[in-house]
């Protein structure tokens, strides 16, 4: 028996609800739509958001049964129904999304038309962190979440998603929490960005990997993760392929960070000095925020719990997995810091100009 999708739970609603409720259920779901079901889960029928302001127009009341507002007939496919069909039905009937049902007409799915006309795509998702508080950019940050802040015209999480995109990524998991609204609102099922975005809702922070676990359903193939608040034009798709090609259950992506101690250095035996190096160049490999990530790790993470992505990493590490480095020679930034942030914007202008940034 096919199980119904997770997070299609936020969308169900029942035949004796009240309008307030379905207007809970959409604004939880944020797909425009809920399903309803019956106590077997049999599909019932639907309602939009546009069937609630008619009905409100017509003079329901919030408090009024849903029975009169219900498409009792509602367009549907069934598990077997092949893409080629289901972008037919997506055409003829002019919708956005279709429930998908089993055998038994039990909801198991809904499908988007994004899902269908977009490319499929490599097999490969793409996580993206984008549920912190930014606490470091709290002036910058007060009314919009990190991975929304621009750079150049567009938000940096926009250009984390044109990176994947143009390496043929176009599965694409956003982990959100703090103003998640906003970054819903703005990217939508990411059909106008030529890619296909699920929204992975944390309840309460989880840390950079705590949120993956809440993702679990749809990786199934090795995938990426990326903070939000990074911004790289690094050729992904030759990191995942280092990562296959090493058989690695993590590979971190790492970049070279140099700074310059601004005093003489001393080489000590005691209470001997052995050299003095007069303000020395320091270089050392730093954690980039991108990753690969081969499956099974997902089952490292504990469940509903604050957990780092370094956890994760030092947790292989310990049961001796093998975990890669690759380093990034492409232009990285993460704009934790406002000076940071700054640099970036002045960069930004030369790397489009060099087009090595789509």
């Amino acid at each position: 028996m096919i199980k119904m999708r997770a997070d299609l739970v936020n969308l169900l609603v029942y035949a004796d609800y009240t309008i307030r409720q379905v207007l809970k259920q959409l604004n939880e779901g944020a797909k425009g739509i809920v399903l309803v079901v019956d106590q077997q889960k049999k599909l019932v029928g639907t309602i939009t958001d546009g069937d609630v302001r008619r009905a409100l127009l017509q003079g329901f009341t919030l408090e009024d049964p849903i029975d009169q507002v219900i498409h009792y007939q509602p367009v549907f496919v069934r598990l077997a129904t092949s893409r080629d069909e289901i972008k037919e039905v997506f055409i003829k009937k002019a919708v956005r999304q279709l429930p998908v049902v089993d055998g038994q007409g039990i909801l198991v799915d809904l499908i988007s038309i994004n899902e269908v006309l977009v490319p499929e795509g490599k097999d490969n998702p793409v996580v993206i962190m984008a549920g912190g508080l930014g606490t470091r950019l709290k002036t910058l940050t007060k009314e919009i979440p990190k991975p929304m802040l621009r750079v150049g015209e567009d938000p940096i999480l926009q250009h984390t998603i044109n990176n994947f995109r143009q390496y043929g990524f176009n599965k694409i998991l956003i982990t959100v929490n703090y103003k998640a609204e906003i970054i819903e609102n703005y990217f939508q099922d990411g059909y106008a960005y030529g890619v296909n975005i699920k929204y992975i809702k944390e309840k309460k922070r989880l840390g950079t990997a705590g949120g993956i676990h809440l993702a679990k359903e749809y990786l199934k193939e090795p995938f990426f993760v990326i903070n939000g608040d990074v911004f790289t034009n690094l050729n992904v798709e030759n990191m995942m392929n280092f990562h296959l090609a090493n058989d690695n259950a993590i590979t971190v992506g790492t970049k070279n960070y140099a700074f310059q101690v601004p005093y003489g250095v001393l080489e000590v035996d005691g209470e001997r000095v052995k050299r003095l190096q007069e303000k020395p160049e320091i270089n050392c490999l730093i954690n980039s925020g991108v990753y690969c990530l081969q499956p099974e790790m997902i089952d490292l993470i504990p469940e509903n719990r604050y957990f780092e992505i370094t956890d994760l990493i030092n947790t292989c590490l310990a049961k001796e997995y093998q975990v890669g480095n690759y380093e990034i020679k492409d232009y990285w930034m993460d704009i934790g810091r406002q000076e940071d942030y700054h640099q970036l914007n002045n960069d930004y202008p030369e790397i489009a100009a060099a087009k090595e940034y789509y």
